[in-house]
């Protein structure tokens, strides 16, 4: 029976021993933050649409179009890959080794240059794809979503 008896103390002790002990475990206890609360909106979730790839041939390699969305319109609202509108635009502008072609947005690509400091500079932005053509391929991209 001592045995138990002493063991009841010494857990009692332990007890009293951590209920003494007050402090702050974490910084936001000390800055007086509160607990963050999760949140559940009660506003309904919309399904996320998918594109339904209509694989359309390529104006310059014949090859279909496997992602429309990395694509550009051209000329009679047909479309050619990114990568062919890269080329297109190396060979017909005679680059340099020491400068790259970009894309910089909106339908343009740049020629672009690294300083010796480090940074890049456009030399010259060539338009690829006219505002009314980034409108409508656009367009067109939203209505191939299922």
């Amino acid at each position: 029976m001592k045995k138990n008896q002493k063991s009841s103390r010494e857990s009692n002790r332990r007890k009293r021993k951590k209920e003494a002990i007050s402090g702050f475990s974490t910084l936001n206890q000390v800055a007086g933050v509160s607990k963050p609360r999760v949140h559940h909106s009660s506003l309904s979730v919309d399904e996320p649409k998918i594109i339904k790839e209509p694989f359309p041939e390529c104006a310059y390699c014949s090859q279909p179009i496997e992602s429309i969305a990395e694509s550009f319109m051209v000329e009679n609202g047909r479309y050619v890959h990114f990568d062919c509108a890269m080329k297109s635009i190396r060979e017909s502008e005679h680059i340099p080794d020491d400068k790259i072609v970009s894309y910089i947005g909106s339908g343009n690509f740049g020629i672009v240059e690294k300083g010796e400091d480090g940074k890049f500079t456009i030399v010259k932005t060539i338009p690829f794809e006219n505002s009314e053509r980034v409108r409508s391929m656009k367009a067109f991209v939203e209505g191939c979503k299922v």
